[in-house]
């Protein structure tokens, strides 16, 4: 369970922090940068900005980094040969459509991943105590896409674990660690909310003030940023005049 085979507290701190920073600046940037008149980019780019950070931090601390592909998207996910454990990223929006559409004809790499939460299986070894709509075939399916997305570490995964973030407004508000079984239902979880990153949004916007989505919006600046601004152009000013005068 995750009480025993979950990060310990400095690990999930560093990669929940990693997981939910903003990214809104960075995609700012970068269609400033660029000129880009749409922000067709920007739900890829918001993930590559999210995985690169996850990939950071598990690389400082030891865990093994897996950077997968499904069709056209690539994706991050972090194994801790300690446990066993691979922790996978998702907003709970994405999960809980995954998890409705369980059993179709169409596998999610969700859909494989919890199948190796009673360990890691083997055809002839498979037992078929399934619900009516989980048929060998779909059962066979998945074990085959688990197997092709891991490769060569499919072996070491005893279990996954998804790491789960809630966003309003483009901001994640909490983050929860959520242990399914095979058939995805949630057997276990711990809430990380409590090291959800928080500096980076407060330092730009005004809190509980009401969002407008628009790029042609500014943010409005805090008041103690915005007497900052105000004391320097001072200086700034007085300084030019001080030039001017020693000038005449």
């Amino acid at each position: 369970m995750l009480s025993k085979l979950g990060l310990g507290d400095t690990l999930a701190e560093l990669l929940v922090k990693s997981f939910t920073q903003e990214t809104e600046s960075v995609l700012n940037d970068i269609k400033k940068e660029h000129g880009m008149g749409t922000d067709n980019f920007r739900h890829g780019g918001s993930w590559d900005k999210r995985f690169g950070r996850i990939k950071d931090i598990a690389l400082q601390n030891e865990l093994v980094v897996l950077t997968r592909s499904r069709g056209i998207w690539n994706f991050i996910c972090i194994l801790d040969l300690d446990t066993g454990s691979l922790y996978v990223f998702s907003k709970d929006k994405n999960l809980d459509v995954v998890i409705k559409n369980f059993g179709k004809k169409n596998i999610h790499y969700f859909h494989a991943f919890v199948s190796l939460n009673r360990g890691p299986l083997e055809f002839a070894s498979q037992q078929m105590v399934l619900f009516d709509s989980l048929t060998e075939e779909y059962e066979n399916k998945r074990l085959l896409e688990v197997q092709k997305i891991l490769g060569e570490e499919y072996p070491l995964v005893k279990q996954v674990i998804f790491v789960v973030g809630q966003e309003i407004d483009k901001k994640m508000v909490s983050v929860e660690a959520r242990l399914f079984n095979r058939y995805f239902e949630l057997i276990d979880k711990v809430d990380w909310t409590t090291y959800v990153s928080k500096d980076d949004y407060s330092d730009v916007t005004v809190l509980n003030e009401e969002v407008v989505e628009s790029t042609d919006i500014i943010p409005k600046i805090k008041p103690a940023l915005k007497k900052r601004k105000e004391e320097i152009a001072k200086k700034k000013l007085h300084n030019e005049r001080e030039k001017e005068e020693g000038t005449r």
